[in-house]
């Protein structure tokens, strides 16, 4: 399977990546002039896209694999939430896959990256899930919010996705849990009369 590079998350302490790529200051996004983030289709839909590009094919499920607990991808993305929110940084970034090396960052970078934020506050949408070429997708809208550090509010909103192989032969034990794959959160403008209500 294809992995997306995933410099839209790493980014997001400061910065967030524009429709053009170019970098956004999370600080400036507090007004009509913020990115609205990107109309392209979804996580899941490119990722499937790129497994049928590459010519990736069905795998057979391997019942004779040791079982398991994949876990619940709502439960998970859950869990990486009520890390940033508590600043349990090295416990959100493991959350991401390959140990966490999927989120762009190693622990310093990450713990550096989300200290910035005063406050954060993470909400959940309707959530999808789709499967192909041996592998499940969960991709959930998110909007994170808060303070920065500056007490300046910032808004940010896109997709998470998840992932998580099936059983099938070559599947490493943590290809086979689910794991944040990927995430696009964008800048958005602040509502200034609810922060006036605040």
């Amino acid at each position: 399977m294809i992995k997306y590079a995933l410099i839209p998350f790493a980014c997001l302490a400061m910065t967030a990546c524009g429709p053009g790529g170019e970098s956004v200051n999370v600080s400036d996004a507090t007004g009509n002039e913020a990115s609205m983030g990107s109309d392209k289709s979804s996580l899941v839909d490119n990722a499937i896209e790129d497994e049928a590009a590459a010519g990736e094919e069905d795998q057979p499920v391997d019942p004779s694999m040791p079982p398991v607990d994949a876990g619940d991808p709502a439960d998970v993305a859950q869990r990486w939430a009520d890390a940033l929110e508590s600043r349990e940084w090295e416990t959100a970034r493991q959350v991401w896959g390959e140990s966490g090396m999927a989120s762009g960052m190693d622990a310093e970078e990450f713990e550096v990256a989300f200290s910035k934020y005063r406050t954060i506050d993470i909400s959940f949408g309707e959530a999808r899930k789709e499967g192909a070429a041996g592998t499940l997708y969960y991709e959930v809208p998110v909007t994170m919010e808060g303070e920065l550090d500056n007490g300046d509010a910032y808004r940010m909103e896109g997709p998470l996705l998840l992932s998580r192989v099936n059983d099938v032969p070559g599947a490493s034990t943590e290809e086979r849990k689910w794991h944040i794959e990927m995430s696009d959160l964008r800048p958005r403008p602040v509502d200034q009369s609810e922060e006036a209500e605040r």
